[in-house]
């Protein structure tokens, strides 16, 4: 899978579980959802940008098979 498509699919998951995430803990009051789930969505590019780009996705494979080895 490409870099582009990788960060596309990863960005679409951060924002699909945003939302579902913050309607079901987020009172029905729509300012309040859209005051905290707007700020979110605008932080989830960041993080799916350094999971594709910058090898977040193998740092995390690193981190669990170092706890795998220790058991």
């Amino acid at each position: 899978m490409g870099d582009f498509r990788a960060f596309v699919m990863t960005l679409l998951a951060f924002d699909a579980l945003i939302v579902v995430v913050g309607s079901l803990v987020l009172p029905p009051d729509p300012a309040s959802q859209v005051f905290l789930i707007a700020p979110a969505l605008l932080t989830a590019p960041v993080f799916a940008w350094w999971l594709v780009y910058r090898d977040g996705f193998a740092r995390l494979q690193g981190a669990v098979e170092s706890d795998d080895d220790g058991e």
